[in-house]
């Protein structure tokens, strides 16, 4: 290598450095500089993102601690009765009534049927079981049913724990 490099010419050598530090360059900013760039600027756009995220919470924390003030105290405690009377109850409440059809006492809850019942009403009406009635869904089965947005169901609900 010493030989071929003594071998060339002065101007040879001076283009050859020129290209090599040009080389250097170019690696040093493909490598280093631009992967650095690209990450500062990423980290900004999510400083950004996390800075609104932050100014939403504070808008919306007084009025969540409004409607927690304003939610009955005995909200999430379990009420009292029947596990299959507040089913009932709330299942008629709720409009669900009709598309229940099958109540059965199983421990210290019941197993649910339900065919062709609105997926969102059901939803809705399973979180105000946990919420209000204090209950808990241990098993569900959830199946597609022929018209959009129903579902056929099946759910073991016991009282919580």
């Amino acid at each position: 290598m010493k030989a071929w490099w003594a071998g060339l010419a002065a101007r040879e050598r001076f283009i050859l450095m020129g290209g090599g530090v040009i080389l250097a360059l170019i690696v040093v900013w493909v490598a280093i500089w631009e992967p650095l760039v690209q990450g500062r600027s990423a980290l900004r756009a999510e400083v950004a993102w996390l800075s609104a995220e932050a100014v939403w919470m504070d808008q919306v924390a007084d009025d969540v601690r409004r409607r927690a003030r304003l939610a009955p105290a005995s909200a999430g405690a379990p009420a009292q009765g029947s596990v299959l009377t507040l089913i009932e109850v709330s299942a008629n409440a709720a409009g669900l009534r009709q598309a229940l059809t099958r109540v059965q006492p199983e421990g210290d809850g019941a197993r649910l049927s339900f065919d062709q019942v609105g997926f969102d009403s059901l939803m809705s009406w399973l979180a105000d079981l946990e919420l209000r009635q204090g209950l808990q869904v241990s098993q569900l089965s959830i199946d597609v049913a022929e018209a959009p947005g129903q579902v056929a169901a099946r759910i073991l609900v016991e009282r919580g724990q």
